[in-house]
């Protein structure tokens, strides 16, 4: 018994699809994502951590990536009720040890569907000068393209 060509490369489609899915969906992390934050992290959340990136919002070539915790189970909860769409931000805080030279403040994460349009910025615009974000009375906000939640 033989199979087509056609069918052998339907098969290969559906277990590449499968791979795919088994991928995104499941543990393993994006490509140059960085590892799931643990509790020594300043940006560990005590509630929830999500995993962004800046995918479709790129503006320097490269795709980001950024751990956010919440230490506010109100807070995470509203997050999961977007279904992750929307805005997700915090105050910004400088470190050289995070991936990105900056995370946001657990304690001030949130997520909305709709801020002020001048609060909104981007991934990239806050890495190339992360310490004009920092020590602001308000939180920046950043579109929000889920890549993995913990």
């Amino acid at each position: 018994m033989s199979i087509s060509c056609g069918a052998r490369t339907a098969t290969r489609a559906g277990l590449a699809l499968m791979l795919l899915l088994f991928c995104s969906c499941g543990g393993a992390l994006p490509l140059g994502a960085p590892p799931i934050p643990v509790p020594l992290d300043p940006w560990y959340g005590t509630v929830g951590n999500v995993l962004i990136s800046d995918r479709g919002y790129d503006q320097d070539g490269k795709i980001d990536y950024l751990w956010v915790g919440f230490n506010s189970s109100t807070n995470w909860q509203n997050f999961l009720a977007l279904h992750q769409h929307g805005w997700i931000g915090g105050r910004v805080v400088v470190d050289a040890n995070s991936p990105l030279g900056f995370y946001f403040d657990p304690n001030t994460v949130v997520s909305a569907e709709v801020t002020a349009e001048g609060e909104q910025t981007g991934l990239d615009p806050i890495k190339q000068n992360a310490a004009s974000f920092a020590g602001r009375q308000w939180n920046w906000y950043v579109p929000t393209v889920v890549e993995k939640v913990q």
